[in-house]
């Protein structure tokens, strides 16, 4: 009994320790996406998670919204997403007025849209799917897996809040390339 006793004493205090230095991002910004054939400037968000393992390192993960553009059921031929889950480090240096951090990454994300078919009448990406009659565009929903580079800076303008600024270069198979510039709040939770 004892025992049990302390092992769950010990369980609680890690979890609570953990807890003392784990923090949310909330942030909204434009981003630059091309993929395949196409070429977006859109709206994107970022939610993100992240936990303090070293004086010096996070380790981050949350969602990121890079694309949002038309409608896929409307058969909108601009229609253009991408989305997905994010893993990566932090380093940071600290002063007084905040952080500097820089974030290595990887992501899953997924990609769907319609585009042209090409001259040949084929689909570089996916499948041709007739919208009307006589009309015929090309559909992909693909998943990519995607290295992630960035940089940024957390303004502190409280005890347990920052203003976050950064930027996010993602790059993965298929000819995904994107340029995110982001501006957000983060919250330390301890």
């Amino acid at each position: 009994m004892r025992l049990t006793l302390f092992l769950c004493c010990i369980l609680f205090s890690c979890v609570s320790q953990s807890i003392e230095r784990m923090y949310g991002v909330v942030s909204t910004g434009y981003s630059d996406t091309e993929f395949s054939q196409r070429a977006e400037e859109s709206f994107g968000y970022k939610i993100l998670l992240g936990h303090q393992f070293h004086p010096k390192w996070y380790v981050e993960t949350g969602y990121y919204k890079i694309a949002d553009v038309g409608n896929e059921q409307d058969m909108d031929t601009d229609f253009f997403k991408a989305d997905g889950l994010y893993l990566g480090a932090l380093g940071k240096a600290s002063s007084p007025e905040g952080e500097l951090f820089y974030r290595v990454g990887v992501a899953r994300i997924d990609v769907a849209a319609f585009e042209p078919l090409n001259p040949e009448g084929g689909c570089k990406v996916g499948g041709a799917v007739n919208i009307a009659p006589g009309t015929a565009l090309c559909r992909f929903d693909k998943g990519i897996f995607a290295g992630i580079l960035g940089i940024g800076f957390d303004l502190a303008i409280a005890e347990k809040l920052f203003v976050r600024l950064d930027g996010d270069y993602i790059r993965g198979g298929s000819g995904l390339d994107t340029g995110l510039i982001s501006l957000g709040l983060r919250y330390n939770f301890n």
